[in-house]
């Protein structure tokens, strides 16, 4: 199963997304494979520099070019589990990525240009591939946050899960993931794996 990360803005929790999934799928009884490909390279630092033992199952390879995603993506078995963490600008990478997948999930947060970034992504989605929301940082007790999601659900498109707005989520190797930020990822993760089941 490969599973991509997907946002053309950076800064909607993109690699936080992508770090904790992939430490999710290592934890079933099986490895996973973490594929970086924005050339920042930030999810590559993290798994690289943490102490975390969540990672220990986590096979990380790095791909910044579409050559690179494709020969990194052509090595996942039919067995196998894969996060892809995808640079954010660059839709002819991330088109290429999700061409590959299996399930899409997009970051996103609340308010500002943020729905015409999600619209922009769901554009290269292929029609029946699988795709949910999973929103960052949220506020989850707000008027805002409820009214999000269920525009979003109006508009026929899922929100997988929520991370509640919490600094430790996203804290980065100098820290353990977050049993809170691991259980909110875990509902994402268990509805990306549904998704591609039943579709």
């Amino acid at each position: 199963m490969i599973v991509v990360v997907a946002a053309l803005k950076g800064g909607v929790g993109k690699t936080t997304t992508s770090v904790y999934l992939s430490a999710l799928a290592a934890s079933s009884r099986r490895e996973a494979t973490l594929v970086d490909s924005d050339p920042q390279a930030s999810a590559a630092d993290w798994v690289e520099n943490a102490e975390d033992d969540a990672f220990e199952r986590v096979t990380l390879v790095e791909a910044p070019t579409e050559r690179m995603l494709t020969k990194a993506l052509d090595r996942i078995g039919d067995e196998d589990t894969a996060v892809v963490d995808t640079p954010p600008g660059n839709e002819r990478l991330l088109a290429k990525a999700i061409d590959a997948a299996d399930a899409i999930i997009i970051p996103t947060r609340i308010g500002g240009v943020e729905t015409a970034r999600v619209e922009a992504v769901l554009e290269l989605v292929p029609r029946r591939k699988p795709v949910g929301l999973v929103i960052c940082s949220a506020r989850t007790y707000t008027r805002d946050y409820q009214d999000v999601v269920a525009a979003w659900v109006e508009a026929g498109v899922p929100v997988w899960g929520s991370v509640p707005e919490r600094v430790a989520i996203a804290a980065g190797p100098e820290e353990y993931l977050s049993f809170d930020g691991l259980e909110s990822y875990r509902s994402v993760w268990r509805r990306a794996q549904r998704a591609v089941r039943e579709g």
